[in-house]
């Protein structure tokens, strides 16, 4: 370099220091960026704890989501979006449960989407939450007791994603819907961490963590 003239030794070193930069960087969270299909389908997973209110919850931390919970999941997430093939009213008289969906649909649907297995029982109700008894066999609700897939709700739309290792972090808006006629509100944010998952075959994700932030 001493044979050069001063100028170009100056534009020389420059080229050698960004390349050397680039070289020694550490990796980036955002390695490997995910695409626009990859986040809308991101939006539609996170939606399906959004639409039924799942609790906030993280198993990173050793906050997992309770067993009841989760059976209120299986329940609400069935009859906002299979409502025709797997929900069916009672023929009883007398019911005291106007709808009932079979065990096996709520066990497969906590699966999916947690990559857990849970504990069939009834799940008693409260000032803010409702009854859903279970009769060995399927789980009898009201129809007025979950968000209905034909009523305004609740959706996510994840904006960003990175991965940390083999966990993706997904964060993004919640949206709520109403009657009025008037756009979507932007009601929250949330982040939520999943880990890869395999489901009939295909690769989705196993919800880890849900944390929103509301305005």
């Amino acid at each position: 370099m001493k044979h050069l003239m001063p100028w170009r030794r100056a534009a020389l070193r420059a080229v050698l220091m960004l390349t050397l930069a680039a070289v020694f960087q550490p990796a980036s969270a955002d390695a490997g960026a995910f695409s626009a299909a990859d986040l809308k389908r991101m939006s539609t997973f996170v939606s399906n704890f959004v639409e039924a209110h799942f609790p906030d919850f993280d198993m990173q931390k050793g906050e997992a989501p309770a067993n009841s919970a989760l059976i209120r999941f299986g329940v609400s997430h069935n009859d906002h979006n299979n409502f025709k093939s797997r929900i069916k009213r009672c023929e009883q008289e007398n019911c005291k449960f106007s709808l009932l969906i079979d065990a096996k649909f709520v066990a497969e649907s906590v699966k999916k989407y947690f990559g857990l297995d849970v504990q069939h029982r009834s799940v008693s109700g409260d000032d803010d939450q409702p009854p859903f008894h279970f009769d060995g066999k399927s789980y009898h609700f009201d129809a007025s007791d979950v968000p209905s897939g034909g009523d305004p709700g609740q959706y996510a739309k994840v904006t960003r994603a990175t991965k940390e290792g083999s966990i993706v972090r997904m964060t993004g808006d919640i949206y709520e819907e109403d009657n009025s006629g008037d756009p979507p509100e932007i009601i929250a944010t949330f982040v939520v961490t999943a880990k890869p998952h395999k489901w009939n075959g295909k690769n989705t994700w196993a919800i880890l963590s849900l944390k929103r932030e509301y305005r």
